[in-house]
């Protein structure tokens, strides 16, 4: 089977992760794919796409909406010709709508990777889905919520969950080696936590930031680790009192051993607005981490309330302080609902399941078109 897959970037990123496990997944299958991935920007920071075995190409944007990319992709869709072309932005599928418009090969959609509030025209994304649904021949959502959110034909749309491949927990780096280079020496009485998310408008650091500073006044055993990027960290840091404390509110930057850090760490935070599935609390739970995540949307499909984590309101500092105090203070609770979780996402998450479930999709697609 020859498969398109279009994407804006490979920046560190949800979907970008998504599709790469896939195409993992997909490579592992004893049936041959041939995959040939376009990025329309020289955003690459998943290095790794260099060493799969696909071919990858980038088109390279020349400004916001160079609608010559229609004509080059037109070219690689007639040179290439792939049984399934597969989106993985909305800008990708506008270009995809033009580019693909007058033959017969199945569009698979997998854009619908958050769940907003009240979505209408005025926003952008809501918009480019819906300008591109006649010509998408199914939309693949990582939540139910976020088919309900862009509200898309329910004969076209489908929900597969993030697949993990759960290998990556294996062969990490020592704890010890962990410790010095996060704490500054072996991890002894200290509670750790962790927030594993870009620095942007989705996620609500600036609540955060107040429960973190004023617990850490007065437990000075907990360490937050806050791993991303993005523009809003500047600001973020400059809220922490760095003299006081810097060595328990610790900004880490992107990482690509994250998966290795996760070994030290006690409770997963993921206090946000609106979220899809979220990748970070897979990536907690599958190292047997409870989780603390603002409730809604997709989140409420992964953390179930006082089973493998706790749910919070959004923006609401006493509860988040209330359950980091409840986990902090009641240890056995605490690995209880990690091997909850544990357990729980390894048989929910599976790569190979979720692989699958897009093999299936795509050959019902090509024998239906």
């Amino acid at each position: 089977m020859k498969i398109l897959m279009i994407i804006d970037s490979l920046d560190k990123g949800g979907k970008e992760r998504r599709m790469l496990e896939l195409i993992k997944g997909l490579k592992s299958l004893p049936d041959t794919f041939d995959i040939y991935l376009v990025s329309l920007t020289d955003v690459v920071e998943y290095k790794y796409v260099y060493d799969l075995p696909i071919t990858f190409e980038i088109i390279k944007r020349k400004y916001k909406k160079d609608f010559t990319i229609v004509y080059k992709l037109k070219k690689i869709i007639s040179g290439f010709k792939p049984d399934i072309i597969h989106s993985w932005s909305t800008m990708a599928s506008i270009y995809l709508s033009i580019a693909n418009l007058f033959t017969k090969i199945p569009v698979v959609s997998g854009v619908l990777a958050d769940a907003y509030a009240n979505l209408n025209l005025s926003d952008t994304h809501y918009l480019r889905v819906k300008l591109t649904t006649p010509f998408s021949d199914m939309f693949v959502s990582n939540s139910e919520a976020g088919i309900r959110a862009y509200k898309t034909p329910l004969r076209k749309s489908v929900c597969i969950y993030n697949g993990i491949d759960f290998k990556r927990f294996e062969n990490l780096r020592p704890i010890s080696e962990v410790e010095n280079e996060m704490l500054g020496g072996p991890k002894k009485d200290q509670i750790i936590l962790c927030m594993v998310a870009g620095f942007n408008e989705r996620k609500d650091y600036n609540t955060l930031m107040k429960v973190a500073i004023k617990i850490c006044l007065i437990r000075r055993n907990l360490v937050f680790l806050l791993i991303g990027n993005g523009p809003l960290l500047e600001p973020i840091r400059a809220q922490v009192p760095e003299s006081l404390l810097g060595k328990q509110i610790i900004f880490t930057g992107n990482r690509n051993d994250i998966e290795s850090i996760l070994q030290i760490v006690d409770i997963g935070l993921l206090i946000t607005y609106y979220e899809g599935v979220s990748n970070s609390i897979i990536e907690y739970m599958a190292m047997g981490i409870p989780v603390i995540a603002t409730a809604g949307v997709g989140t409420v499909e992964l953390v179930k309330d006082n089973v493998n984590g706790y749910l919070v309101e959004q923006k609401n500092e006493i509860q988040i302080l209330e359950k980091i105090e409840l986990m902090v203070d009641h240890k056995a609770s605490r690995v209880e609902m990690g091997q909850n979780a544990y357990q729980w996402v390894r048989k929910q998450f599976d790569i190979k399941e979720k692989t699958n479930e897009y093999v299936n999709l795509y050959e019902k697609l090509i024998k239906t078109k």
